[in-house]
């Protein structure tokens, strides 16, 4: 499935706190030009936890219109089921090739918490997680 190098980039949030589109793109062309085997956007680095929704699928779209055919992963974690599922979504309309699903929670998650986190969500995917 995805095999060689996935490159992490960061999500460029300048002090007024808003993603800096121009500079995400820049690096996620970077990325590819550079020969990475695949490119994980909004991943621990990607700052996914700071931005809303839309950001979140703003994101997604430029790295994958950026990325110059090298397949795109798209972190989809979040707090909640509800929140991971829309993540999903936007994801998946964004074109990638990929997920990746972090469980995130402020308690400690049971095998039985993240087995049923994860049965959910791929039930509702089209693409590799």
């Amino acid at each position: 499935m995805f095999t060689g190098l996935s490159a992490f980039p960061l999500t460029p949030i300048p002090g007024n706190g808003s993603v800096d589109k121009k500079a995400f793109a820049a690096l996620v062309g970077r990325l590819a030009t550079a020969g990475v085997d695949s490119i994980g956007a909004l991943g621990s680095t990607g700052s996914y936890a700071y931005l809303t929704r839309e950001e979140r699928a703003r994101v997604a779209r430029i790295a994958v219109e950026h990325a110059d055919g090298v397949p795109v992963i798209v972190g989809i974690g979040a707090l909640r089921t509800r929140q991971v599922l829309q993540a999903a979504e936007d994801a998946q309309n964004s074109g990638a090739a990929g997920v990746l699903l972090a469980p995130v929670s402020y308690q400690p998650l049971t095998d039985d918490d993240v087995f049923g986190l994860f049965e959910e969500v791929t039930a509702n995917l089209s693409v590799p997680w």
